[in-house]
C-alpha cells in the first residue's frame, strides 16, 4: 500500500504541468503496476486506491494556484505582463531559458486557439539579452512548434502562411545573447501571417525603434496582432488588420522600481497591416487608446500615467 502511494506521488510531481490528470494517472499505474487480470486490475483500483488517490489529489490541487497568481509570484518584476482575461480560447505561456547561468523569462504570450496565434507577448528588453548568437534558423529552415500548445492549434512551420511571411512578434534581433533563447523566439506560437513589404519594412523600423530604446536599465514591451475581421486568410489562418506595440521605460533610464512616478514614461505604436513607408509620429497612441482598442490592460501594476502620448519623448 505505501509503495502504491509513493508511486502515485511520483506521478503527481511528474504530472504538475498536466491537465488529463485521471488519464495520466490510469497510464501511469498500468506501466508500473502489473496484475494478471484486468479487471483484478480495475477492482485493485477502485476498492484500494482510489480513495487514497482522492485524498492525495485534495491535498495535491489545495497547492495549486491560479496560474496567473503563480506567474506573478515567480516573477514579480515583469510589470509588463498584462492583465489576465479569463477566455477558454487563450493560452498562457511563459518560456524561460539560460542566461548568466541562471533561469531567466524569455517571454509570456497570450494564445488565442481561433487565430492559431498570439494575441500579445509580453518581454522585457535589456543589453543582456543581446549578443552574438544570430538567427537560429533561415527562412528556408521549417520553425519549431511551441511545446506547450499543441500543434494542432499552430500554424505549420514552412509553408503555412501561403502568400505571407511567418512574422516574429518579439523579434529574434531581441534574443541574441545565447541559441535557446533565440530558438524560442522561432516558436510558431511567436508568429503571425505578415506580408513581405510590411515585415520588413515599417515592421522592421519599429522593431529597430524599440532596441533604440534601451538605456541603462530594463525595458518593457508588448507586442500584439488585432483582428477587425478575418475575411483575409494565409491558407487557413487568419491575417491581422493590425499589429501594435505599447512600451514602458523610464525617462532617465534608470529603473522603473526606483523611478518617481513622474519619470515614468509609455506609449504606444498601433500600425495597420496595410501601411507603408516610413515610420513617424502618427503612429503614435497612448497606451489608454491602445487598450480600448484591443480590449486588454497593459501595465497593470505599475503606476503610470497611460493616457499621456508624447512622441517628442520617443524620438519623434
Amino acid at each position: 500500500m505505501i509503495g502504491y502511494a509513493t508511486a502515485i506521488a511520483i506521478w503527481m510531481l511528474q504530472s504538475i504541468k498536466k491537465r488529463d490528470y485521471k488519464q495520466d494517472l490510469l497510464h501511469f499505474l498500468q506501466k508500473n503496476i502489473t496484475f494478471a487480470d484486468k479487471n483484478q486490475f480495475t477492482m485493485k483500483i477502485k476498492i484500494l486506491y482510489i480513495p487514497l488517490f482522492i485524498v492525495l489529489y485534495l491535498l495535491y490541487g489545495c497547492t495549486i494556484k491560479d496560474p496567473w497568481s503563480d506567474l506573478q509570484n515567480v516573477y514579480p518584476c515583469s510589470p509588463e505582463i498584462p492583465e489576465k482575461i479569463n477566455n477558454s480560447d487563450f493560452i498562457y505561456v511563459t518560456h524561460e531559458a539560460l542566461l548568466n547561468n541562471r533561469t531567466v523569462r524569455n517571454y509570456t504570450l497570450c494564445f488565442d486557439k481561433t487565430k492559431y496565434a498570439a494575441r500579445w507577448v509580453a518581454y522585457p528588453l535589456h543589453k543582456s539579452y543581446r549578443g552574438n548568437s544570430g538567427r537560429t534558423y533561415d527562412t528556408r529552415d521549417v520553425w519549431p512548434y511551441d511545446p506547450e500548445i499543441s500543434s494542432s492549434l499552430q500554424a505549420v512551420g514552412k509553408g503555412g502562411y501561403s502568400g505571407y511571411t511567418r512574422g516574429h512578434q518579439i523579434p529574434s534581433a531581441d534574443r541574441t545573447a545565447t541559441v535557446d533563447l533565440n530558438k524560442q523566439t522561432f516558436y510558431m506560437s511567436n508568429m503571425t501571417p505578415q506580408a513581405y513589404d510590411f515585415n520588413g519594412g515599417i515592421w522592421l523600423d519599429l522593431e529597430d525603434k524599440v532596441r533604440s530604446y534601451m538605456g541603462k536599465d530594463t525595458i518593457y514591451v508588448v507586442t500584439g496582432a488585432h483582428w477587425d475581421n478575418t475575411n483575409i486568410k494565409a491558407g487557413i489562418y487568419p491575417v491581422p488588420t493590425h499589429y501594435y506595440k505599447v512600451v514602458l521605460k523610464s525617462h532617465s533610464g534608470t529603473s522603473i522600481y526606483s523611478a518617481p512616478r513622474s519619470d515614468l514614461r509609455c506609449i504606444g505604436f498601433w500600425i495597420s497591416h496595410r501601411a507603408t513607408g516610413t515610420l513617424n509620429s502618427s503612429y503614435c497612441k497612448s497606451v489608454t487608446e491602445i487598450e480600448q482598442l484591443t480590449g486588454f490592460t497593459f501595465f497593470p501594476k505599475v503606476d503610470v500615467d497611460k493616457t499621456i502620448c508624447e512622441p517628442s519623448d520617443w524620438g519623434y
